[in-house]
């Protein structure tokens, strides 16, 4: 099965694999008529998730992602989602959050990729955007809208 990712760069997807482990990742091919052009969030971000969403996607990170990632995103056998690591690939790579999203919602778990329901997915980034310093808003963070959102990655 090939997947196709819009926006990222084979780059992107590849520093993503370094960290995680490239024996581990099935690469992805960059599709060059579907790349959309990047930006730098701002304070916060033009990303959407609501608080209650944020809180569900804590406990389905602990229950699907904690394991590699660590109980703060701190990193282990996966890569860190937070901090001067995230950060540094982000800025390397220009990482977005429809990047990370695409990639986390179709190689993850590693145990079993694509395995959770779109909602979990969204919720796990709404989690993951939150530890990292984006605000909650009234409106949900939907799968396309995590898919297509050309913010840039950055953690407080």
């Amino acid at each position: 099965m090939t997947f196709v990712i819009r926006r990222a760069a084979v780059t992107t997807v590849a520093a993503l694999a370094l960290l995680i482990g490239a024996s581990a990742v099935t690469m992805p091919r960059a599709d060059a008529t579907t790349k959309k052009t990047t930006h730098v969030a701002m304070a916060g971000g033009a990303v959407s998730y609501d608080a209650a969403q944020a809180t569900a996607g804590a406990k389905a990170y602990g229950a699907n992602c904690a394991s590699c990632h660590g109980e703060k995103l701190e990193g282990g056998v996966g890569p860190a989602l937070s901090g001067a690591t995230l950060n540094t690939l982000a800025k390397n790579t220009k990482l977005t959050v429809g990047d990370m999203f695409t990639f986390m919602s179709q190689q993850m778990p590693l145990n079993a990729p694509a395995s959770l329901p779109k909602a979990q997915y969204a919720a796990i980034m709404a989690y993951v955007l939150k530890f990292n310093g984006y605000p909650a808003s009234s409106k949900a963070l939907t799968y396309a809208g995590a898919t297509d959102s050309t913010v840039v990655m950055r953690s407080k």
